[in-house]
Protein backbone atom coordinates (compact mmCIF):
# COMPACT_ATOMS: atom_id res chain seq x y z
CA UNK A 1 0.00 0.00 0.00
CA UNK A 2 1.49 3.36 -0.75
CA UNK A 3 1.62 6.02 2.28
CA UNK A 4 0.61 9.68 1.04
CA UNK A 5 3.88 11.67 1.91
CA UNK A 6 3.53 13.62 4.69
CA UNK A 7 6.71 15.39 5.19
CA UNK A 8 9.90 16.41 2.86
CA UNK A 9 13.99 15.13 4.17
CA UNK A 10 15.10 18.77 3.07
CA UNK A 11 18.67 17.47 4.53
CA UNK A 12 18.77 14.22 2.87
CA UNK A 13 17.15 16.24 -0.70
CA UNK A 14 19.89 18.57 -0.41
CA UNK A 15 22.97 16.39 -0.16
CA UNK A 16 21.16 13.81 -2.99
CA UNK A 17 20.82 17.12 -5.07
CA UNK A 18 24.56 17.50 -4.66
CA UNK A 19 26.01 14.48 -4.53
CA UNK A 20 23.85 12.36 -7.00
CA UNK A 21 23.31 14.79 -9.71
CA UNK A 22 26.72 15.99 -9.73
CA UNK A 23 28.15 12.59 -10.03
CA UNK A 24 25.82 10.70 -12.10
CA UNK A 25 23.84 12.94 -13.78
CA UNK A 26 20.76 11.45 -12.07
CA UNK A 27 17.71 13.17 -10.94
CA UNK A 28 16.87 11.98 -7.88
CA UNK A 29 14.15 12.86 -5.27
CA UNK A 30 15.70 11.76 -1.96
CA UNK A 31 16.53 8.93 -0.03
CA UNK A 32 12.52 7.62 1.27
CA UNK A 33 9.68 7.03 -0.82
CA UNK A 34 7.34 8.98 1.48
CA UNK A 35 7.96 11.05 4.97
CA UNK A 36 6.40 8.26 7.28
CA UNK A 37 8.44 5.58 5.45
CA UNK A 38 6.30 4.20 3.45
CA UNK A 39 7.15 1.89 0.23
CA UNK A 40 5.96 1.25 -3.16
CA UNK A 41 6.78 -1.27 -5.48
CA UNK A 42 5.17 1.50 -8.23
CA UNK A 43 6.29 4.32 -10.28
CA UNK A 44 3.53 6.27 -11.54
CA UNK A 45 4.25 8.96 -14.41
CA UNK A 46 2.88 10.83 -17.42
CA UNK A 47 3.32 10.33 -21.09
CA UNK A 48 1.82 13.24 -23.62
CA UNK A 49 -0.47 11.11 -25.72
CA UNK A 50 -1.15 7.51 -26.69
CA UNK A 51 1.70 5.47 -28.42
CA UNK A 52 1.25 5.43 -32.39
CA UNK A 53 2.22 1.87 -31.94
CA UNK A 54 3.80 -0.51 -30.02
CA UNK A 55 5.70 -2.18 -33.13
CA UNK A 56 9.24 -0.63 -33.07
CA UNK A 57 9.93 0.12 -36.69
CA UNK A 58 6.45 2.07 -37.17
CA UNK A 59 7.07 4.19 -33.71
CA UNK A 60 6.40 8.39 -33.63
CA UNK A 61 6.33 10.38 -31.20
CA UNK A 62 8.20 10.53 -27.88
CA UNK A 63 5.15 8.37 -26.32
CA UNK A 64 5.36 5.38 -28.30
CA UNK A 65 9.11 5.78 -27.70
CA UNK A 66 9.09 5.41 -24.30
CA UNK A 67 6.54 2.49 -24.58
CA UNK A 68 8.84 0.59 -26.58
CA UNK A 69 11.65 0.64 -24.88
CA UNK A 70 10.09 -0.48 -21.75
CA UNK A 71 9.10 -3.77 -23.58
CA UNK A 72 12.07 -4.44 -26.24
CA UNK A 73 15.64 -4.64 -25.17
CA UNK A 74 18.41 -3.49 -27.40
CA UNK A 75 21.85 -5.07 -27.94
CA UNK A 76 23.50 -2.41 -26.43
CA UNK A 77 22.27 0.99 -25.03
CA UNK A 78 23.79 4.57 -25.04
CA UNK A 79 26.06 5.13 -21.61
CA UNK A 80 27.48 8.69 -20.45
CA UNK A 81 29.93 10.29 -23.01
CA UNK A 82 28.89 8.21 -26.21
CA UNK A 83 29.92 5.31 -25.06
CA UNK A 84 28.08 2.31 -25.09
CA UNK A 85 26.81 -0.09 -22.35
CA UNK A 86 26.23 -4.06 -22.77
CA UNK A 87 22.11 -4.71 -23.47
CA UNK A 88 21.44 -8.01 -24.94
CA UNK A 89 24.84 -8.33 -26.08
CA UNK A 90 26.99 -8.92 -23.25
CA UNK A 91 30.14 -8.73 -25.35
CA UNK A 92 30.76 -6.78 -28.82
CA UNK A 93 33.51 -6.00 -30.67
CA UNK A 94 32.92 -2.83 -32.55
CA UNK A 95 36.18 -1.07 -33.47
CA UNK A 96 35.43 -1.68 -37.68
CA UNK A 97 33.18 0.32 -39.07
CA UNK A 98 32.08 -2.05 -41.94
CA UNK A 99 32.39 -5.23 -39.70
CA UNK A 100 30.69 -5.49 -35.90
CA UNK A 101 29.65 -9.33 -33.87
CA UNK A 102 27.44 -9.01 -30.64
CA UNK A 103 27.85 -12.16 -28.52
CA UNK A 104 24.26 -12.71 -26.91
CA UNK A 105 23.97 -13.52 -23.20
CA UNK A 106 23.10 -16.61 -21.61
CA UNK A 107 19.95 -16.94 -19.99
CA UNK A 108 17.99 -13.97 -21.71
CA UNK A 109 14.60 -15.06 -23.23
CA UNK A 110 10.99 -13.39 -24.65
CA UNK A 111 8.13 -12.97 -22.45
CA UNK A 112 6.31 -16.45 -23.24
CA UNK A 113 9.64 -18.44 -22.15
CA UNK A 114 11.29 -18.80 -25.79
CA UNK A 115 14.90 -18.36 -25.13
CA UNK A 116 16.57 -15.37 -27.53
CA UNK A 117 19.23 -17.12 -29.64
CA UNK A 118 21.27 -15.90 -32.04
CA UNK A 119 19.07 -16.44 -34.95
CA UNK A 120 15.71 -14.56 -33.04
CA UNK A 121 18.48 -11.66 -32.90
CA UNK A 122 19.29 -11.70 -36.84
CA UNK A 123 15.71 -12.54 -37.41
CA UNK A 124 14.54 -9.05 -35.59
CA UNK A 125 17.48 -6.94 -37.21
CA UNK A 126 16.50 -7.38 -40.98
CA UNK A 127 12.70 -6.93 -40.16
CA UNK A 128 14.44 -3.61 -38.84
CA UNK A 129 16.60 -3.45 -41.61
CA UNK A 130 13.76 -3.90 -44.47
CA UNK A 131 10.89 -2.08 -42.31
CA UNK A 132 12.28 0.72 -40.55
CA UNK A 133 12.43 4.18 -42.03
CA UNK A 134 15.42 5.12 -39.33
CA UNK A 135 17.60 2.07 -40.84
CA UNK A 136 19.88 4.88 -42.46
CA UNK A 137 20.77 5.90 -39.18
CA UNK A 138 22.16 2.69 -38.31
CA UNK A 139 23.78 1.32 -41.28
CA UNK A 140 24.12 4.49 -43.43
CA UNK A 141 23.52 3.30 -47.27
CA UNK A 142 24.29 -0.26 -47.07
CA UNK A 143 21.45 -2.87 -46.45
CA UNK A 144 23.64 -5.01 -43.94
CA UNK A 145 24.26 -8.43 -43.98
CA UNK A 146 23.53 -10.30 -40.68
CA UNK A 147 24.93 -14.22 -40.11
CA UNK A 148 24.09 -15.82 -36.71
CA UNK A 149 25.34 -18.42 -35.07
CA UNK A 150 23.61 -19.99 -32.16
CA UNK A 151 26.14 -22.17 -30.97
CA UNK A 152 28.82 -19.31 -29.99
CA UNK A 153 25.46 -17.09 -29.32
CA UNK A 154 27.05 -14.84 -31.58
CA UNK A 155 25.34 -12.32 -34.39
CA UNK A 156 27.72 -10.10 -37.10
CA UNK A 157 26.43 -7.57 -38.67
CA UNK A 158 28.54 -6.47 -42.11
CA UNK A 159 28.30 -3.60 -44.20
CA UNK A 160 29.62 -2.44 -48.07
CA UNK A 161 30.31 0.60 -46.46
CA UNK A 162 31.97 1.92 -43.57
CA UNK A 163 29.07 3.23 -40.67
CA UNK A 164 31.06 4.21 -37.38
CA UNK A 165 27.56 5.16 -35.71
CA UNK A 166 26.11 1.43 -36.86
CA UNK A 167 26.77 0.62 -32.91
CA UNK A 168 25.13 3.54 -31.34
CA UNK A 169 22.19 3.07 -34.19
CA UNK A 170 21.54 -0.65 -33.14
CA UNK A 171 21.11 1.20 -29.57
CA UNK A 172 18.11 2.95 -30.74
CA UNK A 173 14.75 1.76 -29.70
CA UNK A 174 13.33 0.93 -33.27
CA UNK A 175 16.20 -1.88 -33.41
CA UNK A 176 14.89 -3.27 -30.41
CA UNK A 177 14.63 -6.96 -30.62
CA UNK A 178 11.02 -8.31 -31.49
CA UNK A 179 10.49 -11.88 -30.80
CA UNK A 180 9.32 -14.27 -33.10
CA UNK A 181 5.74 -13.79 -31.88
CA UNK A 182 5.99 -10.41 -32.65
CA UNK A 183 7.60 -10.87 -36.09
CA UNK A 184 4.47 -14.14 -37.09
CA UNK A 185 1.82 -11.38 -35.95
CA UNK A 186 2.53 -7.58 -37.47
CA UNK A 187 -0.94 -6.36 -36.47
CA UNK A 188 -1.01 -7.58 -32.97
CA UNK A 189 2.81 -6.88 -32.19
CA UNK A 190 1.40 -2.82 -33.38
CA UNK A 191 -1.28 -3.10 -31.25
CA UNK A 192 0.61 -4.36 -27.68
CA UNK A 193 -1.55 -7.53 -27.83
CA UNK A 194 1.37 -10.35 -28.52
CA UNK A 195 2.83 -10.51 -25.21
CA UNK A 196 5.60 -13.52 -26.49
CA UNK A 197 6.84 -10.22 -28.68
CA UNK A 198 8.61 -8.80 -25.98
CA UNK A 199 12.63 -9.03 -24.86
CA UNK A 200 12.56 -5.99 -22.51
CA UNK A 201 12.46 -6.11 -18.92
CA UNK A 202 8.48 -5.03 -18.79
CA UNK A 203 5.38 -6.53 -20.54
CA UNK A 204 2.87 -4.27 -21.47
CA UNK A 205 -0.02 -5.27 -18.89
CA UNK A 206 -3.04 -2.69 -20.03
CA UNK A 207 -3.73 -0.39 -22.82
CA UNK A 208 -6.32 2.16 -22.28
CA UNK A 209 -5.87 4.84 -25.39
CA UNK A 210 -6.65 8.28 -23.74
CA UNK A 211 -6.30 7.65 -20.21
CA UNK A 212 -3.15 5.31 -19.16
CA UNK A 213 -0.58 2.55 -20.45
CA UNK A 214 0.81 0.25 -17.80
CA UNK A 215 3.65 -2.00 -17.92
CA UNK A 216 4.87 -5.01 -15.28
CA UNK A 217 8.44 -6.35 -14.50
CA UNK A 218 8.82 -9.55 -15.88
CA UNK A 219 9.73 -12.65 -13.58
CA UNK A 220 12.88 -13.64 -15.45
CA UNK A 221 14.57 -13.42 -18.87
CA UNK A 222 15.27 -10.11 -19.32
CA UNK A 223 18.60 -7.83 -18.45
CA UNK A 224 18.26 -3.76 -17.78
CA UNK A 225 21.31 -1.80 -19.17
CA UNK A 226 24.24 -2.61 -18.20
CA UNK A 227 25.47 1.08 -17.05
CA UNK A 228 29.54 2.01 -16.03
CA UNK A 229 28.26 3.76 -13.06
CA UNK A 230 25.77 1.94 -11.41
CA UNK A 231 21.99 3.46 -10.84
CA UNK A 232 20.96 4.06 -7.63
CA UNK A 233 18.12 2.18 -6.02
CA UNK A 234 15.52 -0.47 -7.80
CA UNK A 235 13.51 -1.02 -10.66
CA UNK A 236 9.74 -0.32 -10.19
CA UNK A 237 7.62 -4.06 -10.14
CA UNK A 238 5.26 -1.80 -12.06
CA UNK A 239 5.22 1.75 -14.31
CA UNK A 240 1.57 3.56 -14.51
CA UNK A 241 1.92 6.00 -17.35
CA UNK A 242 -1.19 8.46 -17.48
CA UNK A 243 -2.00 10.01 -20.76
CA UNK A 244 -1.75 13.87 -20.06
CA UNK A 245 -0.19 16.13 -22.49
CA UNK A 246 -1.10 19.09 -19.99
CA UNK A 247 1.76 20.66 -18.50
CA UNK A 248 0.34 22.72 -15.83
CA UNK A 249 -1.55 19.42 -15.32
CA UNK A 250 1.34 16.98 -14.54
CA UNK A 251 2.79 19.55 -12.30
CA UNK A 252 -0.37 19.50 -10.54
CA UNK A 253 0.58 15.59 -10.29
CA UNK A 254 3.67 15.64 -9.13
CA UNK A 255 2.81 18.26 -6.18
CA UNK A 256 -0.32 16.26 -5.12
CA UNK A 257 1.20 13.10 -4.90
CA UNK A 258 -0.48 11.92 -8.22
CA UNK A 259 2.96 11.13 -10.01
CA UNK A 260 6.26 10.58 -8.65
CA UNK A 261 8.14 11.61 -11.93
CA UNK A 262 7.38 12.93 -14.56
CA UNK A 263 9.10 15.45 -17.94
CA UNK A 264 8.16 19.00 -18.06
CA UNK A 265 8.33 21.56 -20.25
CA UNK A 266 7.93 25.26 -20.92
CA UNK A 267 6.94 27.78 -18.36
CA UNK A 268 5.20 25.19 -15.67
CA UNK A 269 9.29 24.07 -15.00
CA UNK A 270 9.40 26.61 -13.11
CA UNK A 271 7.08 25.89 -10.65
CA UNK A 272 9.91 24.06 -8.81
CA UNK A 273 11.75 26.44 -8.28
CA UNK A 274 13.03 26.93 -4.37
CA UNK A 275 10.53 23.65 -3.64
CA UNK A 276 11.35 21.44 -1.44
CA UNK A 277 10.90 17.67 -2.04
CA UNK A 278 11.77 17.58 -5.41
CA UNK A 279 15.27 17.14 -7.60
CA UNK A 280 14.94 18.44 -11.20
CA UNK A 281 17.34 18.52 -14.06
CA UNK A 282 17.00 20.54 -17.04
CA UNK A 283 18.25 19.59 -20.64
CA UNK A 284 17.55 20.54 -24.56
CA UNK A 285 15.69 17.58 -25.54
CA UNK A 286 15.11 19.09 -29.05
CA UNK A 287 17.05 21.35 -31.32
CA UNK A 288 15.30 24.59 -32.91
CA UNK A 289 16.86 25.74 -36.70
CA UNK A 290 15.51 27.17 -39.46
CA UNK A 291 15.04 25.34 -42.30
CA UNK A 292 14.16 25.93 -45.92
CA UNK A 293 11.91 24.96 -48.89
CA UNK A 294 14.94 24.61 -51.25
CA UNK A 295 12.61 22.45 -54.36
CA UNK A 296 14.19 22.84 -57.42
CA UNK A 297 12.62 26.74 -58.21
CA UNK A 298 11.52 27.96 -55.09
CA UNK A 299 12.54 30.57 -53.78
CA UNK A 300 14.88 29.53 -50.68
CA UNK A 301 16.73 27.40 -53.57
CA UNK A 302 18.72 30.88 -54.13
CA UNK A 303 21.65 30.70 -51.49
CA UNK A 304 21.66 34.10 -51.41
CA UNK A 305 17.83 34.58 -50.27
CA UNK A 306 18.73 31.87 -47.54
CA UNK A 307 21.97 34.02 -46.18
CA UNK A 308 19.47 37.24 -45.95
CA UNK A 309 16.65 35.01 -43.75
CA UNK A 310 19.87 34.55 -41.60
CA UNK A 311 20.82 37.81 -41.69
CA UNK A 312 17.13 39.18 -40.42
CA UNK A 313 17.56 36.83 -37.61
CA UNK A 314 18.62 37.62 -33.73
CA UNK A 315 19.60 34.26 -32.32
CA UNK A 316 19.20 35.51 -28.89
CA UNK A 317 16.02 37.27 -29.33
CA UNK A 318 14.68 33.74 -30.85
CA UNK A 319 15.53 31.58 -27.48
CA UNK A 320 14.50 34.71 -25.19
CA UNK A 321 11.21 34.14 -27.00
CA UNK A 322 10.71 30.61 -27.20
CA UNK A 323 12.26 29.84 -23.63
CA UNK A 324 12.22 32.63 -21.70
CA UNK A 325 15.37 32.66 -20.40
CA UNK A 326 15.15 29.01 -20.01
CA UNK A 327 16.67 28.21 -23.48
CA UNK A 328 20.23 28.41 -24.57
CA UNK A 329 21.59 29.81 -28.35
CA UNK A 330 22.97 26.25 -29.96
CA UNK A 331 25.80 26.43 -32.22
CA UNK A 332 24.66 23.58 -34.73
CA UNK A 333 21.89 21.50 -35.58
CA UNK A 334 22.87 19.05 -32.61
CA UNK A 335 22.93 19.71 -28.97
CA UNK A 336 26.41 20.01 -27.65
CA UNK A 337 26.59 16.59 -26.07
CA UNK A 338 26.21 15.16 -29.18
CA UNK A 339 29.96 13.54 -30.47
CA UNK A 340 31.60 16.38 -32.78
CA UNK A 341 28.64 19.22 -32.37
CA UNK A 342 29.94 22.30 -33.24
CA UNK A 343 31.10 24.48 -29.94
CA UNK A 344 31.11 27.70 -30.95
CA UNK A 345 29.60 30.32 -33.43
CA UNK A 346 32.19 31.83 -35.61
CA UNK A 347 30.78 30.01 -38.86
CA UNK A 348 27.29 31.21 -38.23
CA UNK A 349 25.50 33.89 -40.28
CA UNK A 350 25.47 37.30 -37.85
CA UNK A 351 22.76 39.54 -38.27
CA UNK A 352 22.67 42.15 -40.70
CA UNK A 353 18.89 44.22 -40.79
CA UNK A 354 19.76 46.05 -43.52
CA UNK A 355 21.46 43.50 -45.82
CA UNK A 356 18.43 41.39 -45.08
CA UNK A 357 16.19 44.45 -46.09
CA UNK A 358 18.10 45.21 -49.43
CA UNK A 359 17.12 41.20 -50.38
CA UNK A 360 14.04 40.73 -49.04
CA UNK A 361 11.99 43.59 -48.96
CA UNK A 362 9.04 43.14 -50.53
CA UNK A 363 9.20 40.00 -51.33
CA UNK A 364 6.33 37.42 -49.99
CA UNK A 365 7.75 34.76 -48.10
CA UNK A 366 5.28 31.14 -47.07
CA UNK A 367 6.00 29.96 -43.54
CA UNK A 368 4.57 27.25 -41.36
CA UNK A 369 4.73 27.94 -37.43
CA UNK A 370 4.53 25.37 -35.69
CA UNK A 371 2.59 25.87 -32.26
CA UNK A 372 5.12 23.67 -30.12
CA UNK A 373 8.06 26.42 -31.02
CA UNK A 374 7.57 28.83 -27.75
CA UNK A 375 4.50 29.62 -25.75
CA UNK A 376 1.46 29.01 -28.52
CA UNK A 377 4.38 29.06 -31.38
CA UNK A 378 5.92 32.56 -29.96
CA UNK A 379 9.00 31.32 -31.91
CA UNK A 380 7.55 30.82 -35.03
CA UNK A 381 6.12 34.20 -34.85
CA UNK A 382 9.15 36.00 -33.87
CA UNK A 383 10.27 34.34 -37.50
CA UNK A 384 7.60 36.00 -39.44
CA UNK A 385 8.30 39.65 -37.63
CA UNK A 386 11.39 39.44 -38.23
CA UNK A 387 11.21 38.72 -41.80
CA UNK A 388 8.54 41.41 -41.57
CA UNK A 389 10.71 43.58 -40.09
CA UNK A 390 13.08 44.16 -42.78
CA UNK A 391 10.61 44.24 -45.25
CA UNK A 392 9.43 41.07 -46.35
CA UNK A 393 5.60 40.37 -46.90
CA UNK A 394 5.26 36.96 -45.09
CA UNK A 395 2.34 34.72 -45.18
CA UNK A 396 1.79 33.22 -41.96
CA UNK A 397 -0.09 29.46 -41.28
CA UNK A 398 0.42 28.52 -37.10
CA UNK A 399 -0.09 25.04 -36.59
CA UNK A 400 -0.11 22.04 -34.19
CA UNK A 401 2.90 19.78 -34.52
CA UNK A 402 0.79 16.90 -35.80
CA UNK A 403 -0.49 19.21 -38.86
CA UNK A 404 2.90 20.60 -39.12
CA UNK A 405 4.63 17.22 -39.46
CA UNK A 406 1.87 16.72 -42.64
CA UNK A 407 2.16 20.23 -44.37
CA UNK A 408 6.27 20.62 -44.16
CA UNK A 409 6.44 17.43 -47.21
CA UNK A 410 4.46 19.76 -49.25
CA UNK A 411 5.64 22.39 -51.13
CA UNK A 412 3.72 24.73 -49.87
CA UNK A 413 6.23 26.98 -47.58
CA UNK A 414 9.32 29.13 -47.88
CA UNK A 415 10.97 29.04 -44.19
CA UNK A 416 10.14 26.63 -40.96
CA UNK A 417 11.50 25.84 -37.65
CA UNK A 418 12.13 22.62 -37.43
CA UNK A 419 12.51 20.94 -34.03
CA UNK A 420 14.16 18.13 -33.74
CA UNK A 421 14.66 15.29 -31.10
CA UNK A 422 17.50 13.34 -32.49
CA UNK A 423 17.02 10.21 -30.41
CA UNK A 424 19.81 8.51 -32.02
CA UNK A 425 22.67 10.77 -30.72
CA UNK A 426 24.65 11.19 -33.50
CA UNK A 427 25.77 14.14 -36.02
CA UNK A 428 24.49 11.86 -38.78
CA UNK A 429 20.86 11.52 -36.86
CA UNK A 430 20.95 15.73 -36.76
CA UNK A 431 21.63 15.96 -40.23
CA UNK A 432 18.70 13.35 -41.13
CA UNK A 433 15.64 15.70 -41.73
CA UNK A 434 17.56 18.12 -43.86
CA UNK A 435 19.87 15.94 -46.03
CA UNK A 436 19.94 12.60 -47.90
CA UNK A 437 17.08 11.02 -49.37
CA UNK A 438 13.90 13.96 -49.49
CA UNK A 439 10.46 13.23 -48.39
CA UNK A 440 9.61 13.73 -51.99
CA UNK A 441 11.41 10.22 -52.80
CA UNK A 442 10.25 8.52 -49.53
CA UNK A 443 12.93 9.71 -47.05
CA UNK A 444 12.97 12.63 -44.31
CA UNK A 445 14.71 14.93 -45.77
CA UNK A 446 11.63 17.81 -45.92
CA UNK A 447 14.02 20.53 -47.72
CA UNK A 448 13.81 18.83 -51.36
CA UNK A 449 17.44 18.75 -51.83
CA UNK A 450 19.66 15.94 -50.77
CA UNK A 451 22.67 18.13 -50.33
CA UNK A 452 25.01 16.00 -51.76
CA UNK A 453 28.31 17.33 -50.43
CA UNK A 454 26.82 17.17 -47.02
CA UNK A 455 25.86 13.38 -48.18
CA UNK A 456 29.23 12.69 -49.21
CA UNK A 457 31.53 14.28 -46.54
CA UNK A 458 28.75 12.58 -43.99
CA UNK A 459 29.86 8.98 -45.57
CA UNK A 460 33.38 9.91 -45.26
CA UNK A 461 33.28 10.47 -41.45
CA UNK A 462 31.34 7.30 -41.06
CA UNK A 463 33.66 5.56 -42.68
CA UNK A 464 36.74 6.00 -40.17
CA UNK A 465 37.26 4.73 -36.76
CA UNK A 466 39.00 7.67 -35.87
CA UNK A 467 37.48 9.92 -33.82
CA UNK A 468 39.53 12.91 -34.11
CA UNK A 469 39.27 12.28 -38.18
CA UNK A 470 35.54 11.94 -37.52
CA UNK A 471 35.09 15.16 -35.63
CA UNK A 472 37.46 17.26 -37.88
CA UNK A 473 35.27 15.82 -41.14
CA UNK A 474 31.74 17.59 -39.28
CA UNK A 475 33.47 20.92 -38.62
CA UNK A 476 34.03 20.96 -42.26
CA UNK A 477 30.40 20.05 -42.49
CA UNK A 478 28.94 22.39 -40.17
CA UNK A 479 31.20 25.33 -41.50
CA UNK A 480 29.50 24.31 -45.20
CA UNK A 481 25.98 24.42 -43.72
CA UNK A 482 26.94 27.99 -41.73
CA UNK A 483 28.18 29.59 -44.84
CA UNK A 484 25.43 28.24 -47.42
CA UNK A 485 22.73 28.94 -44.81
CA UNK A 486 21.83 25.08 -45.27
CA UNK A 487 19.68 25.52 -42.04
CA UNK A 488 20.14 28.19 -39.03
CA UNK A 489 21.15 26.94 -35.78
CA UNK A 490 18.67 28.71 -33.50
CA UNK A 491 17.65 27.68 -29.52
CA UNK A 492 16.61 24.32 -28.01
CA UNK A 493 13.21 23.32 -26.15
CA UNK A 494 14.34 22.85 -22.73
CA UNK A 495 12.20 19.85 -20.65
CA UNK A 496 12.67 19.35 -16.89
CA UNK A 497 12.68 15.70 -15.60
CA UNK A 498 11.26 15.99 -11.92
CA UNK A 499 11.42 13.16 -9.66
CA UNK A 500 9.61 13.56 -6.38
CA UNK A 501 11.42 12.43 -3.13
CA UNK A 502 12.04 8.54 -2.93
CA UNK A 503 12.20 8.38 -6.74
CA UNK A 504 14.95 9.22 -9.58
CA UNK A 505 15.34 9.38 -13.52
CA UNK A 506 18.37 9.65 -14.53
CA UNK A 507 19.66 11.79 -17.81
CA UNK A 508 22.17 9.49 -19.79
CA UNK A 509 23.90 10.83 -22.54
CA UNK A 510 21.66 13.40 -22.54
CA UNK A 511 18.40 11.60 -22.98
CA UNK A 512 15.93 9.80 -19.98
CA UNK A 513 15.77 6.50 -20.97
CA UNK A 514 12.37 5.17 -19.03
CA UNK A 515 14.68 1.89 -18.63
CA UNK A 516 16.68 3.95 -15.83
CA UNK A 517 13.79 4.89 -13.58
CA UNK A 518 14.20 3.55 -10.06
CA UNK A 519 12.85 3.91 -6.66
CA UNK A 520 15.02 4.80 -3.85
CA UNK A 521 13.79 4.26 -0.76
Amino acid sequence: MRLHKTGRAVAAMAAVAAGVLALSSCTTGGSGASGTGGETDTIRTAMLADPNSFDPVRLAGVSAYQAASLLFGTLVYQDEDGALAPGIAGEFDITDPKHQEYTIRDGLSCADGTPITATIVKDSLENFAQNSRQKSLAFGPSMPTFTADDATKKVTVDLQTGWANAPRGLSMVEAGIVCPAGLKDKEGLGQGTVEGAFSGPYALTENKPGASVNFTLRDNGYVFPEYAAELPGRPAKKIDYTVNGDQNAVVNGLLSDTYDVATVSGDPMKRFDGKDGFATDRYPAATLYLVFNQRKGAMMADRDMRVAVARAMNRKTFAQTVGGGLSPVLNSFATDDVECAAGDDSTIIKPDPAAAKKALAGKTIRTIGNQIIGPNGAGSSYVAQAMESVGAKVSSKMVDNTTWETEVVKDSWDVTVMSDLNLSRTMPGGLNPFTGVTVDDGGRNVTGDAHQGIVDKNLEAMATGDADKRCGIYREIQADIDKDAVVVPLSAIMTQVTAEEGFSSPRINGSVPALAMRITD
